[in-house]
């Protein structure tokens, strides 16, 4: 084994190593600590100085993406104006290995002179920030991963673990659930497979193709080409569906019928239906608030490219497609 590899998973090794210490040294005060998140009036604030301080900016995020609105105030800018942000009642995490950064300190001085509360994360209780905070969660003092072990990278590692336990379990006590995550990340594979629903996709009015069941085949093949979408609605005269009509009925039409022009609308549907031996389609229509997901798994079952949006009376208000979901990234 090569000197890099082996380093590698040395690494990798005294890190994990270090997060399952972290997990059998949590104790009641993590608990005290997720209790007093929650009683938060705003806010949670989290801080740190240097690689703590972007394990804090993560944390913050992390709490802000699952329920719990949190942000990152720098310590130092804090000492010089940010701290206007603070009111009573206001939770300060705050991450220092050592726990006697002076500037994190002085910070949290300041913070609590606010009538904020403070939480610590840190290794030694009997530290200087330890002595400042109502609660303390210690992380096992461990050797930092790596040749030199000077670099902050087991300390860090666990830190940023803890933040995770922290905003998950936050989000269980807050009840917080997939859909609400997905509120929060619209614009995200997550968000998209719990919010976006047919209507949000589907082609209507002018966009949707149909024709009455009496018309000539000749008006079925116009609004097919014409609308671009691969098919048409067959309608009764007051609206209602009769059926769909799609390129693969028209294929197996034209294997069937010897005149196919000369034939209306419903009679081309009936000549075009699939042979009884092929899957066959047990939905042809959904709601407009079905979500899309659940198209594209009634569209790969029945083996079709489209679905027809329609309301409880049967009549078709929109077209949705396979390509429209492919093209919103959710296949």
């Amino acid at each position: 084994m090569s000197d890099l590899l082996r380093i590698g998973r040395d690494v990798v090794s005294d890190e994990a190593a270090a997060l399952g210490a972290l997990a059998a040294a949590l104790d009641s005060s993590f608990e005290q600590a997720v209790r007093r998140m929650l009683a938060a009036r705003g806010p949670l604030v989290v801080t740190g100085l240097g690689k703590s301080g972007l394990i804090a900016r993560k944390i913050a995020a992390t709490l802000s993406s699952t329920g719990s609105p949190a942000m990152y105030l720098h310590p130092v800018e804090g000492l010089h104006g940010d701290l206007g942000i603070v009111s009573a009642g206001d939770v300060l995490l705050a991450l220092s290995k050592s726990g006697a950064t002076d500037e994190i300190i002085r910070f949290c001085g300041h913070f609590k002179r606010l009538g904020g509360s403070l939480i610590t994360v840190c290794e030694s209780a009997e530290s200087p920030l330890a002595e400042l905070a109502e609660i303390t969660i210690r992380i096992p003092v461990r050797t930092e991963a790596g040749p030199l072990a000077l670099a902050p990278t087991t300390s860090t590692t666990m830190m940023l673990a803890l933040g995770d336990a922290l905003a998950m379990a936050l989000l269980d006590a807050r009840g917080f659930a997939a859909d609400d995550f997905a509120r929060f990340h619209p614009e995200g594979a997550l968000g998209k497979r719990l919010l976006l629903r047919v209507r949000d996709l589907m082609h209507t009015g002018d966009d949707l193709p149909r024709v009455r069941v009496d018309a000539p085949f000749r008006d079925v093949l116009l609004e097919m080409t014409g609308k671009h979408i691969g098919m048409t609605c067959i309608i009764h005269p007051d609206g209602r569906l009769f059926g769909v009509f799609t390129d693969g009925d028209l294929r197996r039409l034209l294997e069937r019928a010897e005149r196919p022009t000369t034939l209306a609308a419903q009679e081309a549907w009936r000549l075009s239906r699939r042979d009884p031996s092929e899957p066959p389609v047990p939905v042809s229509t959904v709601s407009p608030n079905l979500l899309v997901v659940d198209c594209l798994e009634i569209m790969r079952k029945s083996q079709i490219t489209s679905l027809v949006a329609a309301e409880a009376d049967q009549r078709p208000i929109g077209i949705i497609r396979l390509h429209d979901i492919v093209k919103a990234g959710l296949a």
